[in-house]
């Protein structure tokens, strides 16, 4: 069974974004993604703003799918990560990215790198 995850970004500007990652959702296997979007953003290639920098995770997750969709399986699919309009029921991991504190907290706690 897949192990689904949830990810919320919020800044300082009151705004936030969902996604949703359907497999591969625990912290070994969504967290590389998510600390090099922090870092990114932390060496300023990437704003601190939810609308601004945000699609870099759905390009991240396109790249991660790229050798699924070539041999055809999940080529409907953009990548392991989609927007979405709220929190999932059936989430294993949340993870809150704040790009105010450039913290990720899974399930509620603060990741510590």
């Amino acid at each position: 069974m897949s192990t689904r995850a949830n990810i919320v970004i919020r800044d300082g500007f009151e705004s936030e974004l969902w996604f949703y990652r359907h497999s591969d959702g625990y912290p070994d296997g969504a967290l590389p993604m998510l600390l090099e979007y922090v870092d990114e953003i932390k060496k300023g290639n990437l704003r601190n703003n939810v609308t601004q920098s945000s699609g870099w995770l759905i390009l991240a997750g396109h790249d991660e799918y790229a050798e699924f969709r070539s041999d055809g399986y999940m080529s409907w699919k953009v990548g392991s990560i989609e927007p979405t309009t709220g929190r999932h029921g059936d989430i294993e991991y949340l993870y809150e990215i704040d790009l105010e504190k450039l913290t990720i907290k899974i399930n509620g706690e603060v990741y510590d790198s």
